[in-house]
């Protein structure tokens, strides 16, 4: 076992939050998630077992401010062994700041996070680590459109970048939460999307992407080993820029994205 984390945060059941606790739990955290309660914080910081890592999931937190937050502050205070970490937007970062001081905060991290990034800096117990200070190292050029592929599958993500890589830039990411956080550093032209996906399906991760401003108009291409009708039904419905078989020749499936590729700019 890693250590032991609590989790606060406000909406257990969005997509992020359910992605970071499973993330956690994959590197053997154990997780116990609370509503920002200041009663049941008051009860659990007087059990010995209270966990060494608390982390604060800042999305629709603005009501915990002016009660849990000063609460807060002063239990973390008073156990220097506690590390407590902020995750959130660089607003509600700063909000936060003006509840809780720097000094007593471990380290702050914009949402969506690089779960690796994370993951390193809780190992470390250092806040050496942020998405802002390691930002992933690119070499583009500048003359190619720029392809993200986010697939769970190693070997689909090799292969992708080999069969592209003559005609684009070719970014790739093994799940959803590292895709997503990816693009806040980096624009990109289009994103092949595993359909397929453990902890956020691509169907998941293709909503989060159409309901922010800022990736909504990237386009989507759904990349599915499965050629059932239910599944295609599903894909099509989702009105994505297109879809692609994985099992698709190598030749064929490049054609198709220089032919999808054609059609949004002669859209435009």
């Amino acid at each position: 076992m890693a250590g032991k984390i609590l989790l606060i945060g406000e909406n257990p059941q969005s997509f992020l939050l359910k992605a970071l606790t499973k993330s956690l739990e994959d590197a053997s955290y154990e997780v116990q998630f609370s509503f920002p309660d200041k009663h049941y914080l008051e009860t659990m910081i007087n059990n010995d077992d209270f966990p060494e890592i608390v982390i604060l999931y800042l999305e629709r937190l603005e009501d915990a401010q002016n009660s849990f937050f000063p609460r807060m502050e002063k239990i973390v205070e008073k156990n220097k062994g506690i590390r407590l970490y902020f995750i959130g937007s660089l607003n509600e970062i700063n909000q936060a700041y003006e509840s809780i001081d720097k000094k007593h905060v471990k380290n702050a991290f914009e949402r969506p996070i690089d779960i690796t990034t994370f993951l390193k800096a809780l190992e470390s117990g250092s806040g050496d680590y942020s998405l802002s200070d390691e930002v992933k190292k690119l070499k583009l050029d500048d003359e190619k459109l720029t392809i993200l592929v986010i697939d769970d599958e190693v070997v689909q993500l090799h292969a992708m970048e080999r069969w592209l890589q003559k005609s684009y830039n070719v970014i790739t990411e093994k799940s959803g939460t590292d895709g997503i956080a990816l693009l806040k550093q980096c624009k990109v032209d289009m994103i092949l999307l595993d359909y397929e996906m453990p902890i956020l399906s691509g169907y998941e991760v293709f909503c989060i992407l159409k309901n922010d401003p800022e990736t909504a108009d990237i386009p989507v291409v759904f990349l599915t080993g499965n050629n059932e009708s239910e599944t295609v039904r599903q894909v099509v419905g989702l009105n994505p820029a297109g879809y692609l078989l994985k099992n698709t020749a190598p030749a064929i499936l490049v054609q198709k994205i220089d032919a999808i590729f054609d059609k949004l700019l002669k859209d435009k």
